[in-house]
C-alpha cells in the first residue's frame, strides 16, 4: 500500500526558510509544568537561528525573555538558544511541508509532491477512491485553514481538491468547474460513500462553522460495489485489502479501514473502477489468508465471505 500524507503546502511564511531548515524549540521554559512552542528560522544576516515572534509576542507567552531582553535592539540580534535558555530545550525541524505521496517499492517508499494546486494551502482530510470510474485511484484533499496567530495572515486559497491518478503514481489536479466540487470554507473531516447505490463514489466534506457538503458523483463510469463479510468479531472485515483482475492485469488495491482523513469515516462498501470487465476479485483478509473469487459477468455488487464465497446482489440487467 502507499501513503498519501497531507501537510501546510508551499503558501506559508515559512516556506522561504525551508532550506536551512525551519526550526521549532520546545520545553517547559516557565517551569510552569507545560510544554511551550517556539518557532525559529535560519537569519542569513545574523548567521543564526533566532525566534520568529518578535519581543512583544514572545514575551505575552514567556514573560522571562522581556527580563533578559528589555529592549527590541537587544533582542533584535540574539539566537534563539539565547533568548531560551541552553538546558531542557528540545529542537524539531522541517526541510518541507509538502502534501506528499509515498509509493510502496518494497522495502522502500518513494517520496514525491503532489502537484502544485495542493499545496496551495494546508490540506487535512485525505480521501482515496475511483471518482470518475476509469480504474485509477484518485484523491480528495480538504483544505485551508482560518485559525492563524494575528500576525499571519489565513489559508484560503484551497477550493477543496480532487486529484486524478494515472495508475502509475502520477497526478493531475481537476479544476472546481470540472469536478463541481468548490467549497469556500475551512474545510476538515470528508469520507466517501455511494450513498445512493448507483455504483458511483460520491463525497463528503464538512467546515468549521459552516455547512456540511454533499456531493453526488453524476459524472463518473459506475464501478462495482463490494461488501466483504467478516467474522462475528470483525463483521466489516476492517483492515482487509482488496482488488480486481481483469485477465492477466490486477487493479489498484483497496483496503477497508476504520477511520480515514480527518476524524471521518469512509464506507465500509467500496466501489472498485471497472472500466473493463473484470473476471476476478482477491481479497487479503486480517490475519493473511487470501481468498480469490471468479467473477459474474454483469454483476455490479457482491458480497465475499471469509472463505472467498461470493454473492452476487445486483447484476447490470436488473
Amino acid at each position: 500500500m502507499d501513503i498519501v500524507a497531507a501537510n501546510w503546502g508551499r503558501n506559508t511564511k515559512y516556506q522561504r526558510y525551508l532550506d536551512r531548515p525551519a526550526k521549532i524549540f520546545y520545553g517547559d521554559f516557565n517551569r510552569a509544568g507545560k510544554v511551550a512552542v517556539v518557532e525559529a528560522f535560519y537569519d542569513p544576516d545574523l548567521k543564526k537561528v533566532v525566534p520568529w515572534p518578535d519581543l512583544d509576542a514572545l514575551s505575552r507567552a514567556l514573560p522571562f525573555v522581556l527580563e533578559r531582553f528589555p529592549t527590541c535592539r537587544a533582542y533584535s540580534t540574539a539566537g534563539v538558544l539565547e533568548v531560551l535558555g541552553t538546558s531542557q530545550v528540545g529542537e524539531l525541524s522541517a526541510s518541507t511541508l509538502d502534501s506528499m505521496i509515498f509509493l510502496n517499492r518494497g522495502g522502500r517508499f518513494d517520496g514525491k509532491p503532489l502537484p502544485p494546486e495542493a499545496q496551495f494551502a494546508p490540506a487535512f482530510a485525505v480521501c482515496v477512491g475511483d471518482y470518475d470510474g476509469d480504474g485509477n485511484e484518485d484523491i480528495f484533499l480538504s483544505q485551508n485553514f482560518f485559525e492563524v496567530d494575528a500576525e499571519t495572515s489565513r489559508y484560503d486559497a484551497g477550493l477543496g481538491l480532487w486529484l486524478r491518478g494515472d495508475g502509475r503514481g502520477n497526478f493531475q489536479a481537476v479544476p472546481g468547474r470540472e469536478s463541481g466540487v468548490r467549497i469556500f470554507g475551512e474545510q476538515r473531516g470528508a469520507a466517501l460513500c455511494d450513498y445512493d447505490r448507483d455504483g458511483r463514489v460520491d463525497l463528503v466534506v464538512t467546515q468549521n462553522g459552516a455547512e456540511t457538503k454533499l456531493y453526488h458523483n453524476v459524472g463518473g463510469q459506475a464501478g462495482l460495489r463490494v461488501r466483504l463479510r467478516g467474522p462475528a468479531s470483525n463483521p466489516q472485515a476492517v483492515g482487509a485489502h482488496m482488488r480486481l483482475s481483469f485477465g492477466t492485469r490486477q487493479g489498484p488495491m483497496r483496503e477497508v479501514h476504520a477511520g480515514s482523513g480527518y476524524w471521518s469515516q469512509d464506507s465500509a462498501v467500496q466501489v472498485l473502477g471497472t472500466a473493463e470487465a473484470p473476471t476476478q476479485i482477491q481479497v487479503r483478509w486480517p490475519g493473511g489468508r487470501v481468498t480469490t473469487s471468479d467473477l459474474r459477468e454483469k454483476a455490479r455488487e457482491i458480497s465475499v465471505d471469509s472463505t472467498g464465497q461470493l454473492e452476487v446482489i445486483r447484476t447490470s440487467e436488473l
